[in-house]
């Protein structure tokens, strides 16, 4: 047990770089990235898809799994989520922050605080649905 709780913070700051590593790409590169998910998608989906949904969806996907990181990380540190669940926020929203601030230096991108809220969500959904998952999880094995 000991192990796991080492992977799930290594997991948690691959997951953080990951994040950031996306948003250093310059508009170009952004943009074609979002370009070919989009075209995979509408092939998988047979349905026209905006370019803008797929990268607000992205936030909040990538932002939620760091959110299950995150939460898993407070578990398996046998931190109680009912006392800590702001911690967890704090550091989604600090990491959303951090992530709109380097989008501000790729030529071409830009920052955006309807992205931050987007980000945090995705943290905000996942802290619940994990929070709750691991509460019954828990009575079912008393």
């Amino acid at each position: 047990m000991s192990r796991l709780k080492y992977i799930f913070v290594i997991l948690t700051v691959l997951c953080i770089g990951f994040i950031w590593i996306n948003s250093s790409f310059d508009a170009v590169e952004s943009s074609g990235l979002s370009g070919a998910i989009v075209v995979f998608i509408e092939k998988l989906i047979h349905i026209r898809i905006n370019e803008t949904v797929i990268r607000k969806m992205a936030h909040f996907t990538e932002f939620a799994g760091l959110g299950v990181l995150l939460t898993c990380d407070f578990i398996l540190w046998n931190a109680d989520i009912k006392k800590n669940w702001h911690n967890i926020a704090f550091l989604g929203l600090l990491t959303a922050v951090v992530d709109e601030t380097i989008q501000l230096f790729p030529k071409g991108r830009s920052s955006s605080l309807v992205d931050v809220w987007i980000d945090f969500a995705g943290v905000c959904c996942a802290v619940i649905v994990i929070g709750l998952l691991h509460k019954r999880v828990k009575i079912k094995t008393r």
